[in-house]
This record gives structure tokens, sequence and C-alpha cells, in this order.
């Protein structure tokens, strides 16, 4: 941009229409199309590569992080050293050496204390339209920028 201050207005477009030609000469080569494929291809290779299991360690720590002391205000499991605490982070390592899922494990404690028991939403209901009002107001609230100025702009251009 530096170097178009000095030419004419003509000349820049002269240069922008050249970039254009040779990026529309890129797109509509075989070259251009097999390197994109051959890129998607590794992106969707190294995309189904699962990780590897987790650990029962691994999974006792995130369990215990996404359960909520029963007796605690706002703690888990994890950070709490109340009775109720300890004795649940037994039964969730013992719940793991068994080889429940975490799934299952969440579900046996949901069951013995609520809903509330999890720090985590469960992604349904209350907690689903917790997490979505929010970020659909402020999507709403950006195409409404983006419409505002893209309108401003255009009167702009007219004037």
């Amino acid at each position: 941009m530096t170097a178009a201050v000095g030419r004419a207005p003509s000349q820049n477009k002269g240069e922008s229409r050249g970039l254009l030609k040779t990026a529309m000469s890129l797109l509509a080569s075989r070259s251009a199309w097999v390197i994109a494929a051959v890129v998607a291809v590794a992106a969707l290779g190294f995309g189904s590569v699962h990780p590897a299991q987790a650990s029962s360690a691994d999974r006792i720590a995130h369990l215990d992080s996404v359960i909520k002391c029963p007796s605690c205000v706002d703690l888990s499991i994890a950070q709490s050293d109340a009775p109720i605490a300890v004795g649940l982070r037994a039964e969730v390592a013992s719940w793991v050496q068994q080889g429940l899922s975490d799934s299952r494990i969440e579900q046996l404690v949901v069951a013995r204390f609520g809903e509330q028991v999890l720090l985590v939403p469960s992604g349904s209901g209350v907690d689903l339209a917790l997490w979505a009002v929010p970020a659909s107001v402020i999507g709403v609230a950006g195409l409404m920028l983006i419409g505002y100025l893209w309108r401003r702009r255009r009167l702009e251009t007219v004037r």
C-alpha cells in the first residue's frame, strides 16, 4: 500500500485487476485443486484420529472436578475436605476401577443427590436455555450491528 501512494488511481486499479486475474487463474488450475484436495484429505485424516483413552487417574480427577460437594457451596469434591466429599471421592474412584463409564457415574451421583450436584450443566432443559439465550442475544445483536453498518455505508456511497 505504501508503494502505491505516489501512483495515479488508474494504476492502482490496474494492479488490483492483475492480482485478481492471477488469483483466478490459480483457482482455475488443476494443481490448485489437487493441493486443496490433499490438504482436505490430510485434515480429515488428522481429525479422525481418536485420542488415547484417559487413564483411571485422569478420569477420577475429571469426575472429582465436575461433581459438587453436596454439603458445600460451589466446591467440587476435589476441593472439599468435608466428610461427605471424601466419601464420594472414594466411591467415584471405586466406580472407575469397576469399569463404569463417566456418564454412568454421573447418573449414580445425580440419582442420589439431585441434578444440582453437577458443576457442569447437563445441556438440556433449563440448563440449555441458560446457555443458549445469552448466546442468541449476542448473535442477533451482532447481526443487527452488521446490518446497520452495511446500510450506513451504502447510504454514504449514494451521496
